[in-house]
């Protein structure tokens, strides 16, 4: 992945306040980040190479991530806006069916917040430097969860992430419904059987030890994982499956 400091066109014309939300533009080459929390490592590690990110999490309320915006180093948060749900997809749009192998999303229903859609772009601060990374992103933060809006995303605009990133997901006690690092289960499904086609590159990581992250978990991303810091992998796609 050749280091991009161009910013593309769509996201160099905006200004402040943001107009609608050109959503093909912003998931086309984007991170997508289930169960993202407040971390900040996909943007801090990748940052150079896209533009784009897009955060979803139904555990994570709007103050809070509100309160986080401003504290990326070494940028300014040049604006930021609510986004409206037809904004985001069709009204159209019906989730997917689930298997019951996928788990039971009412088992978290205690955990799951009030939906909510952030849009926010950052600038480079003048006196850092580019190898920090691009001169300006976009960040568009979704409470909400991460297989479902995986299909109204990129099913509904016929597109692909450029990244998808799976670290600490939340099995088990972690919170989450489902098992996102199992092959067989709903998001892994949802990304395979994308029209659009699946993700070049897989981040994977957590706050274990190192070696349980060695592995890419889905069998289209078993290649050497470039290490971007102890345990946090960055894994590209199999073109062909033996």
């Amino acid at each position: 992945m050749p280091s991009q400091e161009s910013v593309p066109v769509w996201l160099s014309e905006l200004g402040d306040p943001l107009d609608r939300i050109p959503m093909p533009d912003v998931l086309r080459q984007c991170v997508y980040y289930p169960s993202a929390g407040v971390d900040g490592d996909p943007v801090k590690y990748l940052g150079r190479y896209f533009q784009s990110f897009v955060y979803v999490d139904y555990g994570v309320g709007e103050k809070s991530v509100l309160n986080e915006l401003p504290n990326f180093r070494g940028y300014d948060l040049i604006s930021t806006r609510k986004v409206c749900q037809d904004e985001l997809f069709p009204q159209r749009w019906q989730p997917p069916e689930l298997r019951p192998e996928d788990g039971d999303p009412i088992s978290k229903a205690a955990l799951t917040l009030p939906p909510f859609a952030l849009w926010a772009i950052y600038d480079r601060k003048p006196e850092i430097c580019s190898e920090h990374g691009p001169k300006r992103f976009s960040l568009l933060y979704i409470g909400g969860d991460g297989a479902a809006t995986y299909h109204a995303l990129f099913y509904s605009h016929q597109v692909s992430p450029a990244v998808l990133a799976l670290i600490q997901p939340g099995t088990g006690f972690g919170g989450n419904w489902t098992n996102f690092e199992d092959p067989d289960q709903i998001l892994a499904r949802l990304v395979r059987e994308n029209p659009a086609g699946m993700p070049g590159h897989l981040l994977y990581g957590g706050w274990g030890d190192g070696e349980c992250y060695r592995d890419a978990p889905w069998p289209e991303y078993r290649t050497a994982g470039l290490i971007l810091h102890g345990r946090l992998r960055l894994f590209a796609r199999r073109r062909r499956l033996a």
